[in-house]
């Protein structure tokens, strides 16, 4: 973990902010970047709201930065404060909820948190340790200030899926150059760490009763009519779980849905920076994830990606490149993880994976190559390893039925034939090398 910044912070049990879609996180990361002036005026859809974003943010002046409701009433406002530090703050029903105050760097120094009275309740403060970074949180119902420790990572793509459908008991999350982090206290982590114990010891015991024995083998459990990575590669082809090739070891973030870095609900920035520190000003840019991507290519009469084109992450990596229409993925493109590896190439439509292409899985190179639907692969396909070698194929006969061949270690192959509604027909073995 190496946290250099931090972008925003939330109380959990107060604060409900998406920190994944925070826009000031979105910004102080790009300025961060390469410390180069940002200043635009955006429209942000949340929640069935339109809400207005007036900013700018420049080395050696205080951030400027206005938020209101389309009706006009004052959401976020900045407030200067002593030795060239600036406080931003935060209302919500008309009364002051929060406030960030940071340096005149820009460096965040503390969120504080007003109770009805306008009075500071509770606030929260990077310190420094030993070996990083933590946060003192304090509490005026508190006698002493508490020590949060980012919560430790887990690289077990299983017991993530399970922290963030479950997990909920931590005190403060903040969104970093990092990534979002949770916080939790000493109680907090030794729950924590009790339930990945937990966890890992149900999902050993999971996988021992489905793959041992010849009660139910491997092959049997393959479904023909939905060809789906999920059976034998990473729960899904996600971005945030990128890892470049030969490392053994990546620090992932949470999981998140099986969704692309520029989605459906992509926020176009309506005026442009007034720089671009690439040299070539970008035709758009794109916020999605807390991050901001910068598009290249052809725009129709709306403003919108028709056509082809290039989005690239703020680091200069691809996220996508090839053929877009009405903002979308469609037609023939390849897909990029984070750290630059191919994720997929092949048909799109509307943003999803449809059509014939080849996916990669992040978690160990291997690969799908066939039809997808909708995002999956099924019907018609290859499985193979990142070393070449086939695994499973499926083939789709004219009568609407399907054959699921599985290629054992031992040079065999597992024949299954299923009909139109997925019921096993018959099965055989054919050992290679007796051919």
């Amino acid at each position: 973990m190496g946290i250099q910044y931090f972008y925003n912070f939330c109380i959990a049990d107060i604060d409900d902010t998406d920190l994944n879609s925070d826009i000031l996180s979105a910004v102080r990361k790009s300025y961060f970047a390469e410390f180069s002036r940002i200043r635009d005026k955006i429209t942000y859809d949340s929640e069935g709201q339109s809400v207005l974003y007036d900013y700018c943010i420049e080395k050696d002046k205080p951030l400027r930065w206005t938020v209101k409701s389309i009706s006009g009433a004052l959401m976020q406002e900045v407030i200067p404060a002593e030795d060239g530090r600036y406080y931003l703050c935060f209302y919500r029903d008309d009364k002051l909820f929060k406030r960030l105050l940071f340096s005149k760097l820009h460096t965040l120094l503390k969120a504080e948190y007003m109770d009805d009275n306008g009075a500071v309740c509770r606030s929260i403060e990077p310190r420094k340790v030993q070996g990083g970074l933590c946060l003192l949180y304090t509490d005026s119902g508190l006698s002493d200030p508490v020590v949060l420790s980012a919560m430790p990572e887990v690289f077990d793509e299983r017991i993530i899926r399970r922290l963030n459908d479950e997990y909920t008991d931590y005190s403060a999350v903040a969104s970093t150059n990092d990534g979002i982090i949770w916080f939790l206290s000493d109680e907090q982590t030794a729950h924590f760490r009790s339930f990945v114990e937990q966890a890992q010891d149900e999902i050993d015991n999971a996988a021992e009763e489905t793959f041992v024995g010849e009660e139910t083998p491997l092959y049997d459990r393959i479904n023909p009519k939905d060809f789906n990575t999920k059976r034998n590669l990473s729960e899904t082809l996600d971005i945030t779980t990128a890892k470049a090739f030969g490392e053994d070891v990546v620090e992932e973030q949470p999981a998140v849905s099986d969704q692309t870095a520029e989605s459906a609900d992509d926020i176009e920035i309506a005026d442009h920076a007034d720089d671009d520190t690439s040299g070539i000003k970008p035709d758009k840019l794109i916020m999605a994830d807390g991050a901001m991507y910068s598009y290249f290519g052809e725009l129709d009469e709306n403003d919108n990606r028709s056509g082809y084109g290039r989005t690239m992450t703020d680091l200069g990596r691809t996220a996508y490149e090839g053929m877009y229409r009405s903002d979308k993925r469609s037609g023939k493109g390849a897909y990029f993880y984070k750290d630059g590896t191919l994720c997929y190439s092949g048909d799109w439509s509307e943003n999803v994976r449809h059509g014939v292409g080849v996916g990669v899985s992040a978690r160990d190179g291997s690969m799908h190559i066939g039809k997808w639907i909708n995002n999956k692969p099924e019907g018609n396909g290859v499985r193979m390893t990142a070393e070449g070698e086939i695994k499973f194929v499926c083939k789709e006969l004219s009568d609407g039925g399907t054959v699921l061949m599985h290629y054992t270690d031992d040079d065999g192959v597992i024949v299954s034939k299923y009909d139109k509604d997925g019921n096993k027909l018959s099965e055989k073995t054919i050992v290679l090398n007796d051919i």
